[in-house]
């Protein structure tokens, strides 16, 4: 596994550049929870680059247009958007595909068509089948291969400042059960689209749907917040159906905590923090105390930037999935002006610009630094605000009783 900051990524292996131009086609599939985040945070990471399909609505604007673009998406119009010719503009898109992928690219692509952001894996539509069939068709496809590629996205909250994301891929799809030569026809479509979806569902963090959603995402991040990763599969699935089983007696408890003042697991870490508590007790801020310095001065040039916008883009954004796609963005460009002004005013100062060429990485260096201390003080933060709820009758009953 390999990780960045706040970033897991597991399963490179599967993904791992080839040599040459001769290796196979790539498809990879994945539920979608978070808005361009999603293929922004795979094109990044990934050591191939993907080719996305994305809805087309997105295109419209000129400067997402201009960016997503340049990372290769292409494209897919949706009957919602009321494009005129849309079928053919989209077969448009699907031949551009196939030829990437004759040429040994690798695409992305959503089976769901929309995204949720919940974490939990959805009916898969039948068009990314059609598209994988016909793909196998193709000469060129057959020449080199097809790998049919499952990776899951999990993200421990959508909006939050320093909120963790995963990313876990698996091994390709075994596609010898398809009929030899098979064709996009309803039965084929049909097999592999569940054959995806029942890799997909085995990869990811599965809640429940409904009323004991939320229950269940508390659970969730209690676990996560108890272990420091992704909750056994096995756990999260017996303590759901154990929620939903209980009916409306589960949710007195949750909804009394969350009354009572603890965040909701939704949009902020307090099942997460207790979760911590009783695995190891409060964050130490000590062993973190040499980056200290370097956090002071992040906090001070450019930390308070994600703090502010967040509360704008809960405001401006209406869809939770898209606020992290927008605040991000406006993030890195309101620090980055930040510090272009700080060197500015440093030259005018000092009169010597390379002093105020030197500032921009000595900033970016003390964010490098400050950052796991930055971490460490806002769990600090959140543990201080749920240290009340650590012996709650709810907590006690669903959550550390049955870990």
């Amino acid at each position: 596994m390999r990780t960045w900051h706040r970033i897991d990524v597991e399963g490179l292996e599967h993904v791992a550049a080839h040599d040459g131009d001769s290796g196979p086609a790539r498809l990879l599939f994945s539920a979608h929870q978070n808005g361009l985040t999603d293929p922004v945070l795979a094109c990044v990471t990934l050591p191939q680059q993907l080719h996305y399909f994305t809805r087309a609505d997105v295109f419209t604007n000129p400067i997402a247009r201009y960016f997503i673009l340049r990372l290769n998406m292409m494209p897919v119009f949706r009957p919602i958007d009321r494009t005129p010719d849309m079928v053919e503009r989209n077969r448009t898109t699907f031949d551009a595909a196939h030829q990437r992928l004759d040429a040994g690219a690798a695409c992305g692509i959503f089976p769901e068509a929309s995204q949720l952001d919940e974490r939990r894996t959805r009916r898969f539509k039948h068009g990314s089948a059609r598209f994988i069939l016909s793909a196998l068709g193709r000469p060129a496809v057959k020449a080199r291969g097809l790998e049919v590629i499952p990776m899951a996205f999990d993200f421990e909250r959508y909006e939050g400042y320093r909120s963790k994301a995963r990313i876990r891929i698996a091994q390709p799809l075994d596609l010898s059960e398809l009929p030899e030569g098979s064709d996009d026809a309803g039965p084929n479509r049909m097999r592999l689209s569940e054959q995806m979806r029942e890799a997909m569902v085995d990869l990811s963090v599965e809640l429940v749907k409904g009323d004991h959603y939320d229950a269940h995402l508390a659970l969730c991040r209690y676990a996560e917040g108890r272990t420091g990763t992704r909750p056994d599969a096995a756990w999260l699935a017996e303590r759901g159906q154990a929620l939903v089983n209980a009916g409306e007696d589960s949710l007195i408890g949750f909804r009394d905590l969350i009354a009572s003042g603890i965040s909701h697991p939704r949009r902020g870490d307090g099942f997460a923090a207790i979760g911590r508590l009783h695995a190891h007790g409060p964050t130490r801020l000590t062993p973190l105390a040499l980056r200290l310095p370097a956090w002071v001065i992040f906090r001070l040039t450019a930390g308070w930037w994600p703090r502010l916008l967040e509360p704008i883009m809960a405001k401006r954004i209406k869809q939770v999935g898209f606020r992290t796609t927008g605040s991000i963005p406006a993030a890195m460009m309101a620090i980055l002006l930040t510090w272009l002004t700080i060197g500015a005013l440093v030259i005018a100062w000092t009169t010597e610009p390379i002093l105020g060429l030197l500032t921009l990485p000595f900033l970016r260096i003390c964010q490098a630094v400050a950052m796991p201390f930055e971490d460490a003080w806002i769990d600090r933060l959140e543990e201080r605000r749920a240290h009340r709820f650590t012996d709650n009758s709810w907590i006690n009953k669903w959550a550390k009783a049955s870990d």
